[in-house]
């Protein structure tokens, strides 16, 4: 069972496991609380999310993961090109992939510092990673493109959970607003089209099917 909790401008999941929970990303911050009614109304508490997934480390995906981390006692999980970036506290906005995005993202590094808590990560990934010993059929897999160490998580080889590979926040497309290596990003997307892939559960915007994927990425490809 994946459980949408949307905390502050970004999505996190909660994952049911036989073992406990699985946290992806913890959104911005001070959303601790959002989580944990979360967790209650579904009659667990925060002590029972036994590890938390990092899709990339943006400020809108870490923003309360100390805090969580500290309150839950959970193990964090992140891509080893994320792990600096994580611990520096720190991250630089991504390029822009529309001409809107692209002033946004100049003003954003111009302007504004993208910081939060900095958080050591227990357990680093290069690649595949499995969710077994989390008592979940489950992998991680490495999604570059959005970030150089972006991962998403497979749940029952159908459900992915994709942090900010994918965003559907417009009508016809599932395309990101931002991405620092396009290029990188479509052939992520070439190498998810080969898999069966059925829901997917972006960062940003509401879930998706594989139908609205294909489309946008037959487009990306003409």
């Amino acid at each position: 069972m994946i459980t949408k909790v949307k905390t502050g401008q970004t999505n996190s999941y909660l994952v049911h496991t036989p073992d406990g929970y699985i946290l992806v990303d913890t959104g911005t911050a001070n959303q601790t609380r959002k989580v944990e009614r979360a967790l209650n109304n579904a009659g667990a508490g925060i002590e029972e999310i036994k590890l938390i997934i990092v899709t990339h480390a943006h400020y809108d995906h870490v923003g309360s993961l100390q805090e969580i981390k500290i309150k839950s006692g959970a193990s964090v999980l992140v891509h080893e090109k994320e792990k600096g970036l994580l611990q520096a506290g720190k991250t630089d906005f991504p390029a822009g992939t529309f001409f809107m995005t692209k002033l946004l993202a100049s003003a954003g590094n111009s302007f504004m510092q993208g910081k939060f808590n900095p958080v050591d990560a227990d357990i680093t990934i290069t690649d595949k990673y499995s969710l077994q010993d989390f008592g979940i059929d489950g992998e991680l897999i490495h999604t570059p493109g959005h970030t150089e160490g972006s991962i998403s998580v497979l749940i029952e080889g159908e459900h992915l959970i994709c942090g900010d590979t994918f965003f559907n926040v417009l009508p016809n497309s599932v395309y990101p607003l931002f991405a620092n290596d396009q290029a990188q990003l479509l052939e992520t997307w070439k190498k998810i089209e080969q898999l069966n892939y059925k829901t997917f559960y972006p960062g940003h915007g509401t879930i998706f099917n594989r139908q609205k994927f294909l489309k946008t990425l037959k487009r990306k490809k003409d």
